[in-house]
């Protein structure tokens, strides 16, 4: 497919790849068969460099990453052909005859390399060392150097436990039974291609156990190269002494690389596209099964085996996508697709929350941070967990953001700026032929437009993690009053009909009081419940109530905090200075592009006190009880009026009185009283209030 008109070869982008710039362009449509796995690509060149005889690889992934492996084995004795494009013979050095490297190994920006071949290399009667790039180096490796010297190997990297690996000479090696803290493809390879070393007259057999089953090619394709492997659950073990012979392998196309396109498609209404020949192993293939639970139309079709993994054509059409809770144990056989599955995340409804993927940091970037970071550049409202994120989907703006060197997240970002509402550039995109040097050809081949930004005209990136604030161009309404004026409804209405995001004010802190009563904590233990506050694990999930949902720890707890008593407590830890303070960075966190509708006590006052449009509610206490009588009765719970208006009255005036954040109008709010108004009168006039301010037409 030529380029569009005025757009630059895929050969100039290549060429001048440090900064790229996406435009957002109608839904993706076509037909591709991505390149060749990677995983199997790297596992092939070391298999076969070992192996007795001449393999033949058919679809060989011409990456940097791969070639880069390819290479260790020529220095190694490796003999290694080109038959054509798409076909590779290796001739392996067969049983021990793997010669000592001249020079140290370079193994690029692969962690697969560098892993795999420690396990090779410290088993063998010759030093040699295996270093990389600035990013491969800073990657943790005592991962595999401590169960490597449990073997009696003699491997050794710097004090930090990073590379360059020293490995050797090593001439006695015994098996292990090892139990990974991590699932990880590359742990238990390199420990399993190490144990095809151990000698016979110790223990021989190496066996790895994970928590959960990671990709399995290397089990699957060693029995191709005449060694035998045991696999029992999450287990697989070796005996040691197994000599590889020669093989013809098929590489299928890999589903990493094709998840950017099946992102682009499955998150934007009216794409269809087909990848054919793709690897769909359950070790690799959970991308399909989340983006499927996000509600995606994805269709397997032609389903067959080919070697020993299984394969398919994937069709995926293009729908709204809906926010969930991933299933931590998707996530091995998701690891290198999330920062796509963070793409779609953003554009779905709802919020998706990503959990037990801490193994997300030890990647070619710290996946977690950066993609956070760059969301968050693009208006979209997440949280950084330690093992994860939160993610509150619905729109994508436009922007600048910063890969960090990072293939995956490079290519993630220039799918976001297809399905953006502006364009995206995206600098640190110099690693994507790591392992798609294809991807500028194909992603225009189905519709993206992708161009090369001159890094030499001055350009910059903006500063690092801007903190909303009183200058920010985010757009803010806030809604302040006593309760029963009809703020929640109000907002939650307004919010969706604006597509802007929501803060309910109230809800947090009646989360905290709900979480103080369910742990013991006294309403007068200030530092107790200030400690308490941090710790909130607390979301909103959008519903077509009138009310959000309020999820805490993980559960759904909007009726239980809704309770009478619990609004008492909530009012009480309210005076509290040190709760509030607790609380207020959280609250100014929700100020997210493309907007947000603050609902609450002292949202104008002090949270948004610079917020261009501010409404404070009000209605006589007599209407508020009536109002929350029949609220709470619809609820499911049984109230008395007159207890009700004595509360309110009671709270009135505790609220209005004390010393920090008393409940009062803004200067500047536009104060409605709502007692003989219909909700719809009322939501007219907010509508009044933004249009004289110019935050909406």
């Amino acid at each position: 497919m030529k380029p569009a008109k005025g757009s630059q070869s895929p050969e100039a982008v290549a060429k001048t790849s440090q900064m790229l710039k996406a435009q957002p362009a109608p839904p993706l449509h076509g037909q591709l068969r991505v390149p060749g796995d990677k995983s199997i690509s790297h596992r092939c060149a070391i298999f076969a460099g070992l192996a007795a005889g001449t393999s033949r690889i058919n679809g060989f992934l011409r990456s940097a990453d791969c070639l880069a492996t390819l290479r260790a084995m020529q220095q190694l004795g490796a003999q290694v052909k080109w038959q054509d494009d798409n076909t590779l013979l290796i001739t392996g050095t067969g049983e021990r005859g793997l010669q000592a490297p001249e020079t140290p190994i370079d193994c690029g920006n692969s962690g697969t390399a560098m892993r795999l071949l420690a396990g090779v290399l410290a088993a063998q009667p010759f030093a040699s060392e295996l270093t990389g790039d600035a990013s491969l180096n800073a990657r943790p490796m005592a991962r595999i150097i401590k169960p490597l010297q449990a073997m009696g190997a003699r491997i050794a990297g710097t004090a930090e436990g990073t590379a360059p690996l020293h490995c050797g000479p090593t001439f006695s090696l015994h098996g292990i039974h090892y139990d990974s803290p991590v699932a990880s493809a590359q742990v238990k390879s390199c420990l399993l291609l190490a144990g095809l070393f151990t000698t016979e007259r110790q223990s021989g057999q190496t066996c790895v156990s994970e928590p959960v089953k990671s990709r399995d090619h290397t089990e699957r394709l060693l029995p191709a190269f005449s060694c035998h492997v045991t696999v029992q659950g999450n287990s697989a073990c070796i005996s040691g002494q197994q000599a590889l012979r020669a093989s013809t392998v098929d590489v299928p196309a890999d589903i990493s690389s094709a998840a950017f396109f099946m992102v682009a498609a499955a998150a934007s209404p009216g794409a269809e596209v087909l990848l054919t020949d793709l690897c769909i192993n359950p070790t690799r293939a959970g991308i399909i099964a989340i983006l499927r639970a996000m509600g995606a139309d994805i269709t397997l079709q032609n389903q067959r085996t080919q070697g020993s993994e299984p394969m398919a054509d994937v069709r995926v059409r293009g729908k709204q996508l809906r926010g969930v809770d991933i299933d931590p144990q998707l996530v091995p056989s998701a690891i290198d697709e999330f920062p796509a599955i963070f793409i779609a995340a953003a554009l779905a409804q709802g919020r998706t929350r990503v959990r037990q993927a801490a193994e997300l940091r030890a990647k070619e970037s710290d996946r977690i941070a950066v993609m956070v970071a760059g969301l968050q550049r693009l208006g979209v409202a997440c949280v950084e967990k330690p093992d994860g994120v939160i993610i509150h989907g619905g729109k994508i703006g436009g922007g600048q953001v910063d890969a960090a060197g990072d293939h995956r997240c490079a290519m993630s970002f220039l799918v976001a700026g297809h399905l953006a509402e502006a364009p995206v550039t995206v600098s640190g995109c110099q690693n994507i032929a790591t392992s798609y040097p294809e991807f500028i050809q194909h992603a225009r081949s189905l519709g993206m437009t992708i161009d090369a930004i001159d890094i030499t005209d001055g350009s910059r990136m903006p500063e690092a993690n801007p903190q909303p604030n009183a200058t920010s161009p985010v757009p803010i309404l806030t809604i302040d009053g006593p309760s029963g004026v009809g703020k929640g409804t109000l907002a939650s209405r307004l919010s969706r009909e604006l597509g802007w995001h929501l803060l309910d004010s109230g809800a947090i802190y009646r989360a905290l009081a709900y979480k103080a009563m369910e742990s013991g904590v006294s309403s007068q233990d200030e530092d107790a419940l200030a400690r308490l506050a941090g710790e909130l694990d607390l979301e909103f999930r959008s519903t077509d109530d009138e009310l959000a949902q309020v999820w805490l720890d993980g559960e759904n707890v909007s009726a239980d905090i809704r309770t009478e008593a619990c609004g008492k407590v909530a009012s009480q830890v309210a005076a509290l200075p040190k709760v509030r303070q607790a609380l207020l960075d959280r609250q100014k966190a929700f100020a997210r592009a493309p907007g947000l509708v603050a609902d609450g006590r002292d949202m104008g006052t002090v949270v948004f006190a610079d917020a261009p449009a501010k409404l404070f509610l009000t209605a006589s206490a007599e209407e508020r009880a009536k109002r929350r009588h029949k609220q709470l009765k619809n609820q499911g719970f049984s109230a008395n009026i007159a207890a009700l208006f004595d509360e309110i009255r009671q709270r009135d005036e505790r609220d209005t009185r004390r010393a920090v954040s008393p409940l009062v109008p803004a200067d500047d709010a536009v104060v409605i009283d709502t007692s003989s108004l219909s909700v719809d009168q009322v939501l007219e006039q907010a509508r009044e209030l933004l249009r004289q301010k110019g935050l909406i037409d």
